[in-house]
């Protein structure tokens, strides 16, 4: 069965415009390499990126997914990042992919984690190992509702290592707003020893 039909698929849009070369933000200044908050931070991952813009029939198809638990639409998402992932390489080489966890209350409301079905198709079309390498260990307010800064302590220590190791990783996710969860994520997974973490997302808001 077609998730979405041929002429919506080439519809999609990339990113455009001038975008940071670490996590693909909008650029104020088309010359700078970085945006303010790569430019002036330290950040647990080394690069993030996204086929498309999450405001874009890319952001319709995130919220079916979570909200309308379409779970198919995984389908033609993971095959579309793969498909990115094959044509860009915009990632060094990745030894294992891994994904954004969610708390046990969490994914018993939902019934599934998207980002876990996306990893494991994305690994699959791929052919690189998914390992479920953290876990969330508690509640969060939802990060929707937050300022960037309230974004950041909402998540402070709410995930653990649950495999250590030193594999250069691939970490999914479906949206990259502010960054705040793929980069606590990223941070623990540092703690576990993992030197090389890259980020894919579905789309970047």
């Amino acid at each position: 069965m077609r998730i979405v039909c041929d002429k919506c698929a080439r519809e999609l849009p990339s990113l455009k415009g001038a975008r940071c070369s670490r996590c693909q933000g909008s650029l104020d200044n088309p010359s700078a390499d970085l945006c303010r908050a790569c430019g002036t931070s330290s950040w647990g991952f080394d690069l993030a990126r996204s086929p498309g813009p999450y405001d874009s029939g890319w952001g319709e198809l995130v919220r079916a997914l979570k909200f309308g638990r379409e779970r198919a639409i995984t389908r033609f998402l993971s095959a579309r990042m793969a498909s990115y992932l094959n044509i860009e390489q915009p990632f060094p080489t990745i030894d294992l992919i891994t994904y954004v966890p969610m708390s046990r209350r969490a994914l018993r409301l939902r019934g599934f984690n998207q980002a876990r079905l996306l990893a494991l198709g994305v690994g699959h079309l791929a052919n690189i190992p998914v390992c479920r390498l953290l876990s969330k260990n508690r509640d969060t307010t939802a990060q929707t509702i937050l300022s960037a800064r309230k974004r950041k302590a909402n998540l402070r220590g709410a995930f653990t290592v649950v495999k250590s190791g030193k594999e250069r990783v691939l970490l999914i996710d479906d949206i990259y707003t502010t960054g705040s969860t793929v980069e606590e994520c990223s941070r623990t997974l540092r703690t576990g020893g993992y030197k090389a973490i890259h980020v894919l997302t579905v789309a970047r808001a």
